[in-house]
């Protein structure tokens, strides 16, 4: 289970460039959008920076992550096609995080309850993870019974 001799690169594609803008185009308004909110209330900002920080760099480690498939737990036989399925799982966290700090950011600029964002973020991570499992599972190596 070594991913030591997996030769499987990760290039530039359109739709990675598309994902990291996204990314950096929903972060980047989050962490704006917190700063202007330290000007009206002091408490709400100081709590929505840290967030907007941590998350953005959730979303950057989440994105590096996905250009360096030897860091996942792949067994090596297994088809190309589960490394990209990995790469994209990352890649749609990464949206997912960044789509999540920019909405907590958002209710906190109109003072309404981050309940409903969370609970959109929580469905729509959990039906990306089921996909991902269910990718996972139809691309994996199948074992070998032994005769006996």
């Amino acid at each position: 289970m070594n991913n030591n001799n997996i030769n499987f690169r990760v290039h530039r594609t359109k739709a990675g460039t598309i994902c990291e803008l996204v990314c950096a185009a929903t972060m980047l308004l989050s962490i704006v959008l917190s700063f202007v909110l330290s000007f009206n209330d002091k408490h709400v900002a100081e709590a929505m920076i840290t967030q907007a920080l941590s998350l953005g760099t959730g979303v950057l480690l989440t994105l590096v992550l996905a250009y360096r498939p030897e860091t996942f737990n792949i067994p090596d036989d297994s088809p190309a096609e589960l490394f990209v399925a990995t790469v994209n799982f990352l890649r749609a966290t990464a949206v997912l995080m960044s789509l999540l700090s920019l909405g907590i950011t958002l209710g906190a600029a109109c003072s309404f309850h981050p309940l409903p964002v969370l609970i959109g973020f929580g469905i729509a991570m959990a039906v990306v993870l089921f996909i991902y499992i269910v990718k996972q599972l139809r691309y994996s190596p199948k074992k070998k019974k032994k005769k006996q």
